[in-house]
């Protein structure tokens, strides 16, 4: 019972603190602001579960990233230098909006919305692994929520950006995926009459590489559904990674389509 609780208590904490920098190293202790025109805008909701939204833009240095796991689902997320504070959590009990002026200090990333951004190969993409780069960026749109199910996130749309160094990745290995197969993706199975199963680059597609029955069934190849895939024709087509046997981490796998008919959950 005791492992249960603390088993438990865990994954409450998974959900309660969102995932930290995987490059931690790209941080600064000597960041900038140059531009902070943030001022809090209104309220919505009550102090159990309100959203504090914020007019104007700042401009910061930090690490942009994003990882696929299933805390960050893929997202982009910014993490502020470490000597540069952005508001979060208001610390009052007042319901009135004039009242929201004392914060406590960001400790993770704001999670950015980059659909108007073109964000440089592979950041602007998930694969299995993370990308990171140390930027200036610039965000607007910035609000958080208070408390309640949503709290202890803070969300951003981004403006623009300028990197300040190379692009760092780092792949995840094959077992990553084996024991979390159903955190962003489902693993899937072999339901082929075929010896082998074609992987194409859209549906319908060119063929870009095949899953031999026996490497999925007796060797280790690892097939992992990439959209919501709950079991064969359900839909025509089921965009996958395929990790073969030989994978050690997701710089090896390839992306692309397989046929719903030849696969299930």
């Amino acid at each position: 019972m005791k492992k249960i609780i603390l088993f438990l208590l865990s994954i409450n904490l998974l959900w309660a603190f969102p995932p930290q920098i995987y490059f931690s190293e790209l941080l600064s202790d000597n960041g900038k602001m140059t531009k902070n025109t943030l001022k809090v805008k209104n309220l919505d909701g009550t102090y159990s579960a309100a959203v504090i939204y914020f007019s104007g833009e700042i401009t910061l240095t930090g690490v942009l990233e994003r990882a696929d796991d299933f805390e960050t689902n893929n997202a982009l997320r910014f993490y502020p230098d470490n000597n540069i504070d952005l508001p979060f959590l208001f610390s009052t009990d007042s319901h009135k909006i004039e009242d929201y002026k004392e914060f406590e200090r960001l400790k993770f990333g704001v999670l950015l919305d980059d659909k108007n951004i073109n964000l440089p190969s592979p950041l602007n993409k998930a694969f299995l692994g993370v990308s990171a780069v140390k930027a200036e960026v610039t965000i607007r749109n910035y609000h958080f929520y208070g408390e309640g199910e949503a709290g202890r996130e803070a969300y951003g749309e981004l403006v623009s950006f300028k990197l300040l160094g190379d692009i760092k990745t780092e792949y995840f290995t094959k077992d990553n995926y084996y024991y979390r197969g159903n955190g962003n993706y489902n693993i899937l199975k072999y339901n082929s009459k075929d010896d082998y199963v074609n992987i194409r680059d859209k549906a319908n597609g060119k063929i870009i590489g095949k899953i031999l029955k026996n490497d999925m069934i007796n060797n280790g190849g690892l097939l992992l559904a990439i959209d919501d895939y709950y079991g064969s024709n359900e839909k025509d087509w089921c965009e996958v990674y395929y990790m073969p046997p030989n994978a050690k981490d997701g710089k090896d796998a390839i992306h692309g389509f397989v046929h719903g008919s030849q696969i299930k959950y």
